[in-house]
């Protein structure tokens, strides 16, 4: 459709310059320049559990600064490298993963301004590179972003979580996982959920230092699900481990 839409409007142009030549004007003719659009803003890639985590934010205007007509898709192209022969600047042998259309943006997930997609199955050990090229109506392109980094083994979650209920707050503690050699533990993020909703982002922004968590100002009455995981420094890399097994809690007055 893209190509089809390109020859027509190359045939509109030359109709143009056939006729502004046919009336007699002079001068070099300018064709009328068709603005590209901006690539993804704030791209991220983590590796969360057994899954990397890709994010990022659509653009706002085109690259000449031109308002948007509608949010472009977002094409994701995916490749694998070797990390201990790491070559960026060699062939890109990417093939399209997926394509990301915000109005229906599924499998990706929207959280206010963000996109996040979760890619899986995945070899440890193996390097993954993501080309992020958006996409107009039109279908000219962005400039590409690339993200890479190396699919580690992830590590295990935390062990014995128990959670209690409260009088609108529940308590969670647990043990700390089974650290692979080399890795430094760094802290743990709790998350919560709904049946109805689940949030990709933690309840906590920084590391809980501390193997418990308070959550208060619930709803008495609402089933909570909680699910801890722990963050390591792996090398030069942050990793956030498997995720604990659920575990639904409903605050009631009075406990």
């Amino acid at each position: 459709m893209g190509n089809l839409i390109r020859i027509f409007r190359h045939i509109v142009l030359l109709s143009c310059i056939t006729f502004i030549t046919a009336c007699g004007n002079k001068g070099p003719v300018r064709l009328p320049v068709v603005p590209l659009p901006a690539t993804v803003q704030a791209p991220e890639m983590r590796q969360q559990g057994d899954a990397l985590l890709l994010s990022w934010q659509l653009p706002s205007k085109n690259q000449d600064g031109s308002p948007l007509e509608q949010p472009p898709i977002v094409d994701i192209y995916r490749m694998t490298y070797d990390p201990q022969d790491d070559c960026p600047e060699c062939l890109d042998r990417s093939s399209l993963l997926v394509s990301i259309n915000p109005q229906l943006p599924k499998p990706a997930q929207q959280v206010d301004k963000r996109y996040l997609l979760h890619d899986r199955p995945l070899q440890p050990g193996t390097g993954y590179q993501y080309k992020f090229i958006t996409r107009n109506q039109d279908g000219e392109q962005s400039r590409p972003i690339i993200l890479r980094q190396p699919y580690l083994e992830p590590l295990q979650p935390p062990q014995q979580v128990v959670a209690t209920a409260h009088d609108r707050s529940v308590s969670l503690q647990w043990q700390a996982p089974q650290l692979a050699e080399g890795d430094s533990l760094l802290g743990y993020f709790v998350y919560r959920h709904l049946d109805s909703k689940t949030s990709p982002f933690p309840l906590n922004s920084k590391p809980l230092q501390q193997e418990k968590f308070e959550d208060f100002s619930l709803e008495n009455g609402t089933r909570y699900h909680y699910r801890v995981r722990a963050l390591v420094k792996r090398g030069n890399l942050q990793l956030e481990g498997l995720a604990s097994p659920a575990l639904n809690v409903i605050p009631k007055a009075g406990i």
